[in-house]
C-alpha cells in the first residue's frame, strides 16, 4: 500500500448482505465510504455464503478496493467456535491441530474434515478459543482476492475480531461477553482472563427479550460454580437503544466505535468493519 494512500477496508460478508467500510486518515482516521449490499438467500444446492462471496467478487471488479489495506470478517453465522483445554503432553504443529480438530469432531462430527481450523495463539497455558470455517469459503475467498495481492490483509471471525478490540479491559475479569447478530447470540464466559465456555445460540430477530433467558440457560449449562452476573454486550446492529427486563442480569453495551463521518447510532453496524 503506498504511503500516500493509507486507506483502510473493512469488508463484513452476513449471509444476507456485504457491508464495507472505507477509512481513510493516518493520524485523525475519519469514514471515507459506507456501503450495505444485501444478498438474496443461497439458490438450492449451494453454500449459505455463495451469494454475498458472489457479491464481494463484484466489489473486487468495481476496483471498491483499490488503493487500500483490506480486511474481511466472517459472520458469526459462517464460523463455529470451542474450547481447547491446556494439554501439557501437547506437542506443537499438526500433534496440536488433530487435537482442535478433534475437541470440534466431539460436537459437530465428521463435517469438521471440510473446515479450516484456527487457534488462537494467546494463553497458550489456559483453555484457549478455536475457530472453524469451511474450507471451501477460506479458497473462494483467497480466489475472489487474489487481483488485491498483498493488500488482502487478513480474515477474521466477527466473534473474535470484537473480543480483540477490548481484549484488554475484558482480561482478568469475570463476565459473560455477548456479541449479537440479528438472530444469533454468541456467548462467552471469561473467569479472570481465562475461558469457560462459548457457544452460538440462533434467537428471532427481536432477542433483546430473549437475552435474560438465554443468559439463564447458558448459566445452568455451564454449571452453578460461575456465579458470574456481569455482561459486556456487543450489538452493532441494534440502531435504538437497547431497553431490557434483565432480572438479576447486569447488563453494560459496549459501545461501537464511532469516527469522524460517521452518524451515532445510524452508523454503529460499520464498526465491525473499522474496527477490524
Amino acid at each position: 500500500m503506498s504511503l500516500l494512500s493509507p486507506d483502510q477496508v473493512g469488508v463484513v460478508l452476513y449471509p444476507d448482505r456485504l457491508l464495507l467500510a472505507r477509512v481513510g486518515g493516518r493520524f485523525r482516521r475519519h469514514l471515507k465510504h459506507k456501503q450495505i449490499i444485501p444478498v438474496g438467500p443461497a439458490p438450492a444446492g449451494t453454500p449459505l455464503w455463495q451469494p454475498v462471496v458472489d457479491a464481494l467478487a463484484s466489489q473486487v471488479t468495481a476496483g471498491a478496493l483499490v488503493g487500500a489495506g483490506v480486511t474481511l470478517v466472517l459472520s458469526n453465522r459462517l464460523v463455529h467456535y470451542t474450547l481447547v483445554p491446556h494439554t501439557k503432553a501437547l506437542g506443537a504443529g499438526e500433534e496440536e491441530l488433530a487435537f482442535v480438530r478433534h475437541c470440534f469432531s466431539r460436537i459437530h462430527g465428521g463435517q469438521v474434515d471440510g473446515w479450516a481450523i484456527r487457534l488462537d495463539p494467546s494463553g497458550t497455558r489456559n483453555t484457549r478459543i478455536a475457530c472453524g470455517v469451511e474450507v471451501a469459503l477460506v479458497q473462494a475467498l483467497t480466489k475472489v482476492m487474489a487481483p488485491i495481492g498483498r493488500h488482502y490483509r487478513s480474515l477474521r471471525p466477527h466473534f473474535m475480531a470484537s473480543f480483540n478490540r477490548w481484549r484488554a479491559q475484558l482480561l482478568g475479569r469475570q463476565a459473560w461477553f455477548v456479541v449479537a447478530e440479528p438472530g444469533l447470540l454468541s456467548i462467552a464466559l471469561l473467569c479472570e482472563g481465562q475461558w469457560h465456555s462459548v457457544r452460538t445460540v440462533k434467537v428471532g430477530p427481536d432477542w433483546e427479550p430473549e437475552l435474560a433467558g438465554v443468559l439463564s440457560r447458558e448459566e445452568c449449562l455451564v454449571g452453578s460454580h460461575t456465579q458470574c452476573d456481569e455482561v459486556l454486550l456487543f450489538a452493532p446492529d441494534t440502531v435504538q437503544p437497547i431497553t431490557l427486563d434483565a432480572g438479576k442480569w447486569r447488563i453494560n453495551r459496549l459501545l461501537p466505535t464511532v469516527l469522524p463521518g460517521m452518524a451515532p447510532g445510524v452508523d454503529s453496524p460499520y464498526s465491525v468493519a473499522i474496527g477490524a
